[in-house]
C-alpha cells in the first residue's frame, strides 16, 4: 500500500501544475499585400486559454502615417468562439474590426494594442452523470493583461498590366 502511495506521489510531482492563464492579442489583416488605392480589413482578436468573461481595451486604435481608418460595427458576443492551434485550444473574441485606406505608397504602423481581461478559470468540472443531473462547473475569475506586437504593413504601387492581360479583358490595344 505504501509503495502505491509513494508511486502516486512521484507521478503527481512529475506533472507540472495547471498552466497559468494565457492571453494573446493579435492584429490580423485580411490580405498580405496591399496596393495604393486599395483598402484592407484589420481585426483585433483576443486569444485566451480560458473563457473570456470581460475585456477592456487600454489603448486606442490608431495608424501612424496618412491612413484613414473606419471602425466597423460588430456584435462582439456573436464573434466569440474556440479554435485549435496545434495541441492548444483557445477561446477567441474579435474585439474590433477596421477598414484601413492608406493615402499612398509607404509604410504604415499600428501601435501595440493593450487589454485587461477577466478569464473564467475552471476550478471544478463535475462528471458526466452529475452534469445530467444539473450540476455545473465551478469557475474562478482571474485578471490578466496583454498587448499585441506592433503591426507594420507596406503599401506598394500596383504593377502595370501586360498586353495579354489587357487583351483577355476585352479591351483593344493600339
Amino acid at each position: 500500500m505504501k509503495r502505491i502511495l509513494i508511486l502516486l506521489l512521484i507521478t503527481l510531482a512529475a506533472f507540472p501544475a495547471m498552466a497559468d492563464e494565457t492571453l494573446e492579442v493579435r492584429i490580423m489583416p485580411d490580405r498580405k499585400q496591399i496596393y495604393a488605392g486599395d483598402s484592407m480589413l484589420v481585426s483585433v482578436v483576443l486569444y485566451a486559454s480560458s473563457p473570456i468573461a470581460k475585456a477592456e481595451a487600454k489603448s486606442d486604435f490608431t495608424v501612424k502615417g496618412k491612413c484613414k481608418s473606419r471602425k466597423l460595427r460588430i456584435n462582439r458576443n456573436a464573434t466569440s468562439g474556440r479554435t485549435r492551434e496545434g495541441r492548444n485550444v483557445y477561446y477567441t473574441l474579435v474585439w474590433d474590426q477596421y477598414v484601413l485606406t492608406p493615402s499612398g505608397e509607404g509604410e504604415y504602423t499600428i501601435p501595440a494594442q493593450k487589454f485587461k481581461v477577466t478569464l473564467n478559470k475552471v476550478v471544478y468540472m463535475p462528471d458526466l452523470f452529475d452534469q445530467m443531473m444539473g450540476a455545473s462547473p465551478k469557475y474562478e475569475q482571474e485578471e490578466v493583461t496583454a498587448s499585441s506586437a506592433k503591426f507594420t504593413f507596406e503599401v506598394k504601387q500596383r504593377p502595370l498590366r501586360s498586353t495579354q492581360e489587357i487583351m483577355s479583358s476585352g479591351a483593344h490595344v493600339m
